[in-house]
Order: C-alpha cells, then sequence, then structure tokens
C-alpha cells in the first residue's frame, strides 16, 4: 500500500508537472511572439517535446492497470526504451536555440516580470527534481524511474533558461558574455546527454 501510495504521488506529480510546463510552454511563445526572441520558441518547443514524452507515458500507465503485473513490466520495459532514445535524441534539440541566442543576441527590454516568471519556473523544477529522485531513489518502475530523468532534464535547461534571461534583461550580450554563455549552455547540454546515458546503463539490468 505504501508503494502505491509513493507511485500515486508521483503520478500526480508529473501531471502538476505537465500542466506547469504547460504554461510555461504558452508563456514563451508569447514571449517569442511579442519580442522575437528565437532563444524563446527554441525552449517552448524543447519542452513540448518532453511533454509529450511524459503525457504518452502516463497515458500508457494509465492504460496497464488492469494488466498483471508481467505484462506491465513488458509495455514498460518497451515504453522506456522508446522514450529513452527520444529523448536523447531531443537533448540535442537545444542545439537550436543556444546558437539563435549566441548569433543572434539582443538586449529584451520586457522588464523583470519575465525574469522573475523564469526564476520561479527554475526553482519549482529544480526543487520537483530532488524531491522525486529522493523518493524514489530505489524504484524499480520504469516509468518512474524515466519520469526522474525527465524531472532532472527539465530542472537543468530551466537554469540554462534563467541564465539567458537574465543576461538579456540585466546585462547585455557582448564578447565575454557570448563566450560564456556559449561555453555554459555546451556544458548543460554535455551533461544533459551525459545524464540521458548514465540513467539507461544504470538502469540496464531492469531492461535486460
Amino acid at each position: 500500500m505504501k508503494n502505491n501510495n509513493k507511485k500515486s504521488n508521483i503520478y500526480f506529480s508529473s501531471i502538476v508537472s505537465i500542466v506547469i510546463t504547460l504554461a510555461f510552454v504558452i508563456y514563451n511563445l508569447y514571449l517569442s511572439i511579442v519580442f522575437f526572441n528565437g532563444f524563446a520558441i527554441g525552449i517552448s518547443i524543447y519542452y513540448a517535446l518532453l511533454i509529450l514524452v511524459r503525457t504518452a507515458s502516463l497515458i500508457i500507465e494509465s492504460r496497464i492497470k488492469e494488466k498483471d503485473a508481467k505484462e506491465q513490466n513488458r509495455i514498460r520495459l518497451k515504453n522506456y526504451k522508446i522514450s529513452s532514445a527520444l529523448v536523447f535524441v531531443i537533448d540535442f534539440c537545444l542545439i537550436a536555440p543556444i546558437i539563435l541566442m549566441v548569433t543572434r543576441p539582443q538586449a529584451v527590454a520586457f522588464g523583470t516580470i519575465p525574469a522573475i516568471t523564469m526564476a520561479a519556473f527554475c526553482v519549482y523544477k529544480v526543487t520537483v527534481a530532488i524531491v522525486n529522485y529522493t523518493k524514489s531513489k530505489k524504484t524499480k518502475n520504469l516509468t518512474i524511474i524515466l519520469f526522474k530523468l525527465l524531472d532532472i532534464i527539465g530542472a537543468i535547461v530551466s537554469i540554462l533558461t534563467l541564465q539567458h534571461t537574465l543576461i538579456m534583461v540585466f546585462g547585455s550580450m557582448d564578447r565575454t558574455m557570448t563566450i560564456l554563455s556559449f561555453s555554459t549552455s555546451i556544458g548543460f547540454i554535455a551533461l544533459i546527454v551525459l545524464i540521458s546515458i548514465l540513467s539507461y546503463y544504470k538502469n540496464r539490468n531492469l531492461i535486460k
């Protein structure tokens, strides 16, 4: 019963995450249209793709409740393999907004509200990632493991987004800042790809 409650909490957390992230996507699309910000639309597309992966997994979980444990594990295994491959490909989609950020820098005069919004979203993402990772650290449920991966990746990208917003609002993209932004962004991508690979490798015994 306790494990079932933990699963329910994590699944509920994923639903909340979808709703909040979708609102974030819509807000970034608004910023991209009003201020012609290429980075914002790139990040919107990236998060939208992560939402699709999470939503598909939640739908699958809702459809296998009545199946026996063996069949549930088989379906989860298939979904985990496909979703992990998709997430790995999606990771490289971050390259596009980073290129736009570096090659087409712009000082966006939209005040501090977007910065506060990005900061709040970043805090939320990081907090959720830490809490869910702690709660399900020893889980063998591949869907929950996938959700943990999505939470961690989402948190890292939220930091990247906050960095970009703060530079655009409070600073300027001079040569030094361009080099710094590009370096940290590439570092974030490398970290995300590494985490995706390590997650798959760490759970190889469950995948076999």
